[in-house]
């Protein structure tokens, strides 16, 4: 009976410690179609839009950005974002006269997944300082209707939006989404941050997050940071998928003596979803059940029938996920070394 205390109370925990990425959790399927590992010698041009402030694109997002096309390409199996240095951005996007590159799909194709990239961002050891002072990498999701000037609709979810300012070191980053609809005003955000222990320019990193209909977990390096539930309450739109590297206004200046050009890198961009049957009770009675079981968002899980006996091997890591309920009726063993995650999740 000890065990069967143990692992209901590793639910109770596992509900608020909410997610875990597609290397280890089963129930998640890759999506090719929608997905880039950007492994050619160009720029997928029918998928991904690239910006070009010259053509009309944003200037301003970062306050000192001004994209150029030419500043984008795809080479050695990444994406390759450069950042020249000064005196080369065109007019009228000449804000601190630095050209940057970015992309975004054509289209808002993505509702509800799980969004990773892994990604090295750019930035150098300044007189033995790590420093990334002016950069905003980006990685984000958005929607917009307007009329008349006015936005009705706004929906925006930040894998990560670095600051150029707060982020000097290179070792951290800001996640969050913003939801307003209807009022043509302002809409309240919400987020989290992660502090890396080593400077984010010096190796590749993932950068993730699961979005469902009730809830936003953001990961870096496959481990959850940050969750929030039900917020926003209401339903988000499909989104269009957003690539770009971004600078920091005229008030924030690069570090002395830094090298140009400077490079966001992205080795891919993967987009997982939920396999799921969510008409589907599964009862499992021991270690076959638990070995033949096919993995999927069901509508409940239970474990055992009150007297049978289930175990996880010592190397044993796997996950369930249901909408309505996982019990444990019995006794469920996981030794040490293994792994059990049991996260309820909806059928979106």
């Amino acid at each position: 009976m000890k065990s069967v205390l143990i692992f209901l109370l590793s639910f109770l925990v596992s509900m608020a410690a909410i997610s875990q990425s597609p290397l280890n959790d089963l129930n998640w399927q890759a999506d090719s179609v929608l997905s880039d590992e950007f492994n050619g010698d160009s720029i997928n041009t029918a998928f991904w839009h690239v910006l070009d402030c010259p053509s009309g694109d944003c200037c301003n997002w970062g306050g000192g950005t001004a994209f150029q096309k030419g500043n984008v390409s795809e080479s050695g199996g990444l994406l390759r974002l450069r950042v020249d240095g000064p005196g080369i951005a065109p007019i009228p996007c000449d804000r601190n006269t630095f050209a940057t590159g970015g992309i975004v799909t054509h289209s808002p194709l993505y509702h509800y997944g799980y969004f990773e990239i892994s990604a090295q961002f750019p930035g150098f050891f300044s007189n033995g300082t790590p420093c990334g002072r002016k950069f905003e990498p980006t990685f984000w999701m958005d929607y917009d209707t307007a009329h008349n000037g006015c936005i009705l609709i706004h929906n925006e979810i930040d894998i990560f939006d670095i600051s150029g300012f707060a982020d000097t070191y290179s070792d951290s980053v800001e996640c969050g989404w913003w939801y307003q609809n209807g009022h043509c005003g302002a809409y309240p955000p919400g987020g989290g941050k992660f502090f890396s222990a080593t400077p984010l320019f010096q190796s590749f990193h993932k950068y993730a997050v699961e979005w469902d209909s009730n809830a936003l977990t953001f990961l870096f390096d496959d481990i959850p940071y940050y969750t929030q539930y039900n917020d926003p309450v209401e339903p988000m739109h499909a989104m269009k998928l957003y690539l770009d590297e971004q600078l920091t206004d005229s008030s924030v200046h690069f570090c002395p003596n830094i090298p140009f050009p400077q490079y966001y890198l992205i080795d891919y961009f993967r987009h997982y979803i939920l396999k799921t049957a969510c008409g589907t009770h599964v009862t499992m009675l021991n270690n076959t059940d638990l070995a033949n079981y096919q993995f999927s968002v069901k509508s409940s899980i239970t474990f055992g029938n009150g007297s049978d006996s289930i175990s996880l091997n010592s190397a044993d890591v796997k996950y369930f996920r249901a909408a309505d309920s996982i019990t444990i009726y019995g006794t469920f063993t996981a030794p040490l070394g293994s792994e059990l995650g049991l996260i309820p999740t909806p059928c979106n």
